[in-house]
């Protein structure tokens, strides 16, 4: 049964396709735009309902865009020489380097040893982890691999199973906060995950410049504002049972002295990671690209010996991230450049062009957000809406900074309104701790909180501050 819905679902994809291609297109875009969007569209539902893999989705959509003769080979290829895309994969690889020191397993235990007293203080000791470790990696799907052993270990700890049906004693809560937490950990740092220097990209393409700093700037407050609301708000109406957790700063205590003192490599890699985050934090002021940066990183982990060379050979995940993302990135980018993206901009503009600004501004964003229903990538909702809605704000007269801003910081925060809304839900709904439906419904709430926390609090701290 599952390879025949499959089947039905790669043949729904194909038709849908065909379709679009053919059908007559508006007067205002070229052929070659309407195409691009019929391939672009379909690589991205073909992702949506699950037909194929964001990898071979993407390169089957590149290869039909380049046979068509929608778009030349050269231009079909630049994607995979941006330095943004070079950029995330060497973050990738660092990131690796980070836990394969052990240095990011050293944070969270310190952290939980500090402040794992209580249930709600072991929930922000992990956000507060995240958010530490968040910079270098580009990744939530390894952030939460780095951070859900961790709490599966303090949960099964704390009699907290959910093979014996004491799931929602500890585990429940913290697998749920953590999940939540990569999201804002996320929003907080540019570098934090993979689309965020993408979107940024896009931005800049729309006016609107995003280095590093900006980014943290912005970020900052509501960010650390939500970090601190929402999981007090998930603790009042998802609540543990068990409300004190003694054990688990002794837990944390025994695993430090099993890893001892900070290695040779924990002290070079946590070195070269400030090193990093501080010239990214600069790297507008000086004038120096931020990719190269990275390969700076990279470099000095590579010369001390903490990431070997042999190691980078079995990074598939940084190559696969890399050929999709690049595809992808140049896919929403010859759109843009064929003024598709304006064109689509300006019909949604249309139909809110009676509102009032601010309201405009509001609408644009919750839009935004509820159609990640649709999506299974947050990656992909972001490649194929954020021209679009910036696009329609220039039209109404709308300052794109803000909004840009506004927008990307949701397409990390709403990572957790469905069950398939961000590739690490996967392993904490997994675990048997959380049930899909628990996220509709504590997702959502989680999700709509963010935006209110952000729209208060984030827009007149934008205000004044850029």
């Amino acid at each position: 049964m599952g390879l025949a819905e499959n089947m039905v679902k790669k043949i729904t994809i194909i038709v849908l396709g065909i379709v679009i291609w053919f059908l007559p297109h508006p007067p205002e875009i070229s052929i070659d735009a309407w195409h691009l969007f019929a391939v672009f569209i379909t690589t991205i539902f073909g992702v949506i309902l699950g037909a194929f893999s964001i990898l071979v989705a993407s390169v089957l959509g590149m290869v039909i865009a380049v046979l068509t003769g929608t778009i030349d080979p050269k231009t079909a290829f630049s994607g995979f020489s941006n330095d943004i895309v070079l950029l995330i994969v060497v973050a990738f690889l660092i990131a690796k380097a980070v836990v394969r020191s052990g240095l990011g397993k050293r944070i969270a235990l310190l952290m939980i040893k500090r402040f794992g007293k209580t249930t709600l203080g072991l929930g922000y000791s992990l956000i507060a982890t995240d958010m530490i470790i968040a910079p270098a990696f580009p990744s939530n799907t390894a952030r939460s691999g780095l951070l859900f052993p961790i709490i599966y270990s303090i949960s099964i700890v704390n009699g907290s199973n959910p093979e014996k049906g004491t799931e929602k004693k500890l585990g429940s809560f913290l697998m749920f906060t953590s999940m939540f937490g990569i999201g804002l950990s996320s929003a907080m740092w540019l570098t934090a995950m993979a689309a965020n220097p993408a979107g940024a990209e896009i931005a800049e393409s729309y006016g609107v410049h995003i280095g590093f700093g900006t980014w943290i700037l912005a970020s900052s407050i509501p960010t650390i504002i939500a970090a601190i609301i929402a999981p007090w708000v998930l603790y009042k109406i998802y609540p543990p049972q068990i409300k004190d957790t003694p054990n688990a700063p002794l837990h944390a205590q025994k695993e430090l002295e099993k890893m001892g003192r900070m290695s040779r490599d924990e002290i070079i890699t946590a070195i070269i990671f400030v090193l990093l985050v501080v010239f990214w934090a600069l790297s507008d002021t000086l004038n120096i690209n931020k990719t190269i940066i990275a390969f700076l990183g990279l470099g000095l982990l590579l010369a001390t010996n903490v990431f070997k060379v042999k190691e980078i050979k079995k990074e598939g995940e940084a190559l696969t991230t890399m050929i999709w993302f690049a595809i992808l990135y140049i896919m929403s980018s010859q759109l843009n450049e064929l003024h598709f993206m304006d064109y689509v901009g300006n019909l949604m503009a249309v139909q809110i062009e009676f509102l009032p600004k601010q309201v405009a501004f509001v609408l644009l964003v919750f839009v935004y957000i509820v159609l990640h229903y649709l999506f299974v990538s947050q990656t992909a909702h972001m490649m194929a809406l954020l021209g679009v809605f910036l696009g329609a704000a220039i039209t109404l007269g709308i300052n794109p900074t803000p909004l840009a801003l506004m927008l990307l910081f949701a397409t990390n925060y709403f990572s957790v309104i469905t069950p398939q809304g961000s590739s690490c839900n996967i392993l904490y709904i997994s675990s048997g701790y959380i049930t899909p439906k628990e996220v509709y419904k504590y997702g959502g709430i989680l999700t709509f909180l963010s935006f209110i926390i952000y729209m208060i609090f984030g827009l007149p701290w934008i205000s004044i501050v850029l």
